[in-house]
């Protein structure tokens, strides 16, 4: 037989000065408003489901943090881009404040930028590639179409069965290239210094 308790304004119950246990067996609690919880929340179910009469139309769901008296961070899964998503700044209905951006796909797979064989690097706090910079796991092979900049160092230790490149103060070569070596330290010649010591020498 269903009961029904209605009152015209708020209803308070406390056990025990507040440290009373409520037990309620064998029933489906359903709050049809907002559930304010000041204690920590703990469950013995293996998954907590939000947005539970979700019939497909709603596209985010997820977890908000309160980070200050009107400040909220986001974790959302967002079934358009079928990917996790964070954001630090978000309004407390997760609409974000700051964008929310990518961090796993449905397979849990991190989102990589660029196509296979793209080296990744951090562009602007997100994962970027080109095409410019690649490597070929098959021959071991790294491309790079474009230039590279060396900054000044000291001279690295050798490297067995290697040769390091780096940079230097510009010698008697005339490049401040420099390589080294298992049998050679030495500046890489410039060509205009490479035709001045031929006629010389």
């Amino acid at each position: 037989m269903s009961t029904y308790k209605n009152t015209s304004g708020d209803l308070t119950l406390t056990g025990n000065d507040g440290f009373a246990t409520l037990t309620i067996n064998y029933a489906n609690t359903i709050f049809n408003g907002s559930l304010t919880y000041t204690g920590n929340l703990s469950t013995i179910d293996d998954f907590i489901v939000v947005a539970a009469n979700n019939t497909g139309t709603v596209t985010d769901m997820g977890l908000l943090g309160q980070t200050g008296p009107t400040t909220f961070a986001g974790l959302r899964f967002n079934s358009v881009a079928n990917a996790w998503q964070i954001s630090n700044s978000v309004s407390g209905t997760g609409a974000p404040i700051t964008s929310y951006a990518n961090i796993l796909t449905s397979t849990g797979a991190v989102v990589a930028a660029g196509a296979n064989t793209q080296i990744q690097f951090n562009n602007s706090g997100a994962f970027g590639a080109t095409a410019n910079l690649s490597f070929d796991t098959a021959t071991n092979k790294l491309f790079l179409n474009g230039h590279q900049a060396f900054a000044n160092t000291a001279t690295p230790a050798n490297v067995a069965n290697a040769v390091a490149v780096y940079s230097n103060v510009v010698g008697s070569g005339g490049t401040g290239l420099y390589f080294t070596s298992a049998s050679a330290n030495d500046e890489l010649v410039s060509k205009g210094k490479a035709i001045v010591y031929a006629i010389i020498f």
